[in-house]
């Protein structure tokens, strides 16, 4: 009984078991949500053509993406317990990869900090927008992959030795991740940057140099992929009419008016941003860098107020038994999705851009260090531009909050980041207290997502 007991403990207290019990909760998941949407259609696929036919059509009918898209016609057509497997392992190395890439010390304790923000995210109301098999084999996974390809990067700059048999992988991991449209620019930014970084410090990787490359011709091959236009016109057609009369700076309006609206409640926003709240406050006694840190707090409450007000029928009922009238005589969802653009919405892109300089001087001001500023920097750039760029797109409503998903991602990492600087240098009693409030909000943010299944 002694030495079984000792084995738990054990098992409990390795380094890696947070991510194990991640595991055991996303699996849990599986258990209750079923193929719906997508999920059927990607399902018929294989009955109908073969792989390479379908490939065929989809370059130059649809999309550029000739790999993900006969993976999840596979996985649909399949039994779907082999999917739940494959895609729990994929969760698990999504928060293995982050703690491999961005957590160096204090690893038990930061991994439970990273698995509490992890379960903030609201994976089931993203990955069931379009059935939650297509869903997730087209966003999470791409993205899980790219980190397992920047993780050489990562090895390179501490000096680590990389095995021979790790570069097929990583390159393989590449290649799916990159052909997803968003993770390829994602991708190549990093490599590219850290070209110039690793030439710089006079540590040139030929496989550095090399993905670069590829990555850059990857670009290309998404431009000019026939499928990709092809779709862009009939997505335009279909939801979107306006949207080709826009301009620049219209589609940014549209960035904006997407990240306020079609944004899903979740708990990992604010979460990340108390933290910086809290953390500026602790480091500093002046009262205007206490200030920048606050504000992007702030901002995400308002944000959240904004969407009670346009999008919760029980505000509405409120509303009109107060006032004796509807809010929708003022304001609607489909009013503001629905296209036109007015002041209201110019007002929103200012907003945003508040935000955007609110994240960004909250950033200067949190981190010092050299090393940990730059990567801080990349989280919170690849947080914004991911957003940005879906105002390119004229699925930007239609994709819904799907498309999040990197962003969510971005601020995990860089909650992780502040909690590795920031720890450390708070009081015993302080730090119980942050583990425990991470551990209570990752509580609600599990609860939120099992209850919209059940």
């Amino acid at each position: 009984m002694e030495i079984f007991r000792l084995k738990i403990k054990k098992i409990v207290n390795w380094d890696f078991f947070p991510i194990l019990f991640f595991g055991l909760l996303v699996m849990s998941f599986h258990f209750f949500v079923r193929p719906s949407g997508d999920d059927i259609t990607y399902g018929t696929v294989f009955y109908h053509q073969p792989v390479l036919a379908f490939i065929h059509d989809a370059y130059y009918t649809w999309s550029s993406r000739i790999v993900i898209m006969p993976v999840a016609a596979f996985f649909a057509g399949n039994s779907f317990w082999l999917f739940s497997v494959v895609n729990i392992l994929v969760y698990g190395l999504l928060a293995v990869m982050i703690s491999r890439i961005f957590v160096d010390k204090n690893r038990l304790k930061t991994n439970w900090a990273l698995i509490f923000l992890l379960i903030c995210v609201p994976f089931v109301s993203m990955m069931t927008t379009a059935g939650w098999v297509v869903t997730n084999i087209h966003y999470l996974w791409p993205l899980t992959f790219a980190l397992v390809a920047i993780y050489p990067i990562k090895k390179i700059c501490v000096g680590e030795i990389i095995n021979w048999y790790e570069y097929p992988l990583y390159f393989l991991a590449a290649i799916f991740g990159m052909n997803m449209e968003l993770v390829a620019a994602i991708l190549v930014s990093v490599y590219l940057i850290f070209c110039l970084y690793f030439s710089y410090r006079k540590k040139n990787s030929i496989f550095v140099i090399l993905m670069a490359a590829i990555l850059v011709g990857n670009l290309f091959f998404i431009l000019l992929c026939p499928g990709n236009g092809a779709r862009e016109v009939s997505e335009i057609v279909a939801n979107f009419p306006e949207y080709a009369t826009f301009g620049f700076v219209q589609k940014l309006t549209v960035s904006a008016t997407s990240h306020m609206f079609t944004i899903d409640q979740n708990f990992i926003m604010l979460t990340v941003m108390a933290m910086a709240g809290l953390f500026s406050w602790q480091k500093y006694k002046a009262w205007l860098p206490r200030i920048i840190g606050i504000i992007p707090f702030v901002i995400c409450l308002m944000i959240n107020w904004a969407r009670i007000l346009v999008l919760s029928p029980k505000f509405g009922f409120l509303f009109s038994v107060i006032t004796g009238k509807s809010i929708h005589d003022w304001v609607t969802l489909s009013g503001i999705i629905g296209g036109q653009l007015n002041f209201y919405h110019y007002l929103g892109l200012v907003f945003m851009f508040i935000f955007v300089l609110s994240l960004i001087a909250m950033t200067v001001i949190l981190f010092k260090d050299e090393k940990t500023f730059g990567v801080a920097i990349l989280a919170i750039g690849a947080s914004i531009m991911s957003r940005v760029v879906m105002g390119f797109s004229p699925t930007v409503y239609a994709s819904g909050a799907r498309t999040f998903l990197f962003q969510y991602i971005a601020m995990v990492i860089f909650g992780v980041l502040m909690y590795r600087e920031f720890n450390p240098l708070m009081t015993s009693n302080k730090q119980n207290m942050l583990f425990k409030l991470l551990g209570f909000m990752g509580v609600l943010g599990y609860l939120e997502s099992l209850l919209k299944l059940i």
